[in-house]
């Protein structure tokens, strides 16, 4: 039996590198946030081949400064099902480790291949489960045409969810949807449950506003009307249909422009743009260090994810087309329609006001992300599990 406990010792365990702009903004931000409050936190994460010692030096010393040990195990990443079943096992045994070396509570699983980790640590390393589930990740893969459906990847990890549902002592999910999809209506019948979105640090983001005529001057943008993209290719990110839907609203916004904003090989997406007709004076692809994000989106008059498909709380979150569209099928005449209402959102002033006021009250790391992550971590040190 696991005794209660007023604050965390945490091993939050995330198979990513620390250097994907996405775990900056979705993981660090998170745990400095906890280690404020007095939460110990461990990071455990896989890192790519040939990376710089002294680089790794100064991100250790960077993250100790943030109250975030860090600690890294390799990634690998071929042949794919033997690659992620060896990570598992390197992981687990380093989570055994790190849960008996540093006397931690809890391992904080981000997604289903570090929550097997966790549970195989388990018997060895007693310790209560937090279960990040960051997507349904099997029928994900499947949905995308990665894995086979009923094939043995989507089996083991769809027992991997099953399992680590029931054995954690903290759940976090990312919509209401996915909340009612996987306990029910109601009061959702599981204690421990909290629904944390996506979340972005929207003062500072706001802030880049601030810098929007030199950005846009930078960015060799003129008085166009501006449609940013901000993400990856490939897989489940439509990359078709992005072109598509620019190609089709330029025809209905004749000044408009795509800002593409992409840690990622963006040259299919330009191919696919040239075979659409688009001109490429039409678009900018470019990238930004993370902490200049902010100036890039004050540059844009709309971003991609306002012309959103009807997924998770998306079409409960915009209200009604106040501050967004949704799009309910992929058609010329969709994008038309929907490009008429961008226009006139765009040419709205209140429009930016209303999004930010909405970004605040729903998807704020200060307001809406930390407090949560805050209340789950509270919930599981108060918690006395038994580990089986």
């Amino acid at each position: 039996m696991l005794p209660r406990v007023r604050v965390l010792r945490s091993l939050y365990v995330c198979y990513l590198s620390v250097a994907d702009p996405l775990v900056d903004s979705q993981v660090l931000a998170y745990l400095e946030g906890l280690a404020a409050t007095g939460h110990t936190i461990h990071l455990l994460s896989f890192e790519p081949a040939g990376d710089d010692r002294s680089q790794r030096r100064r991100t250790r010393a960077a993250l100790r400064a943030r109250g975030i040990e860090w600690h890294r195990l390799r990634y690998h990443k071929r042949p794919s099902l033997p690659a992620t079943v060896y990570d598992v096992v390197c992981g687990a045994l380093t989570c055994a480790w790190l849960v008996r070396r540093h006397r931690l509570h809890a391992i904080h699983a981000r997604n289903h291949v570090p929550a097997a980790m966790a549970m195989l640590a388990a018997p060895v390393a007693p310790h209560r489960l937090i279960f990040d589930v960051r997507g349904l990740m099997a029928q994900e893969y499947v949905d995308a045409g990665h894995w086979r459906s009923g094939g043995i990847a989507a089996r083991l990890t769809g027992r991997v969810q099953r399992a680590g549902l029931r054995r954690a002592a903290g759940i976090v999910v990312l919509t209401e949807r996915v909340r009612s999809l996987l306990f029910g209506a109601g009061d959702h019948g599981r204690d421990g449950v909290f629904v944390i979105p996506c979340c972005a640090d929207v003062e500072r983001l706001a802030a880049g506003r601030g810098e929007r005529d030199a950005e846009r001057q930078r960015l060799g943008l003129n008085a166009e009307r501006v449609l940013v993209y901000v993400g990856k290719f490939g897989g489940w990110y439509m990359d078709a249909e992005l072109a598509r839907l620019f190609l089709v609203a330029a025809e209905t916004i004749d000044d408009l422009h795509l800002l593409v904003v992409t840690q990622a090989d963006a040259r299919e997406f330009g191919e696919l743009l040239a075979a659409d007709g688009i001109d490429s004076g039409r678009c900018t692809i470019t990238s930004v260090v993370h902490e200049r994000l902010g100036a890039v989106l004050g540059a844009a008059d709309a971003a991609v994810a306002l012309v959103a498909t009807a997924i998770g709380d998306t079409a409960e979150l915009l209200r009604g087309g106040e501050t967004g569209i949704v799009l309910t099928e992929f058609t010329d005449q969709a994008y038309r329609r929907a490009a008429g209402e961008l226009a006139a959102l765009i040419d709205d002033p209140r429009t930016a006001e209303r999004c930010t006021a909405l970004a605040r009250e729903r998807v704020s790391l200060a307001q809406v992300g930390l407090p949560r992550y805050r209340a789950l971590y509270q919930h599981v040190a108060a918690h006395a599990s038994s580990v089986r």
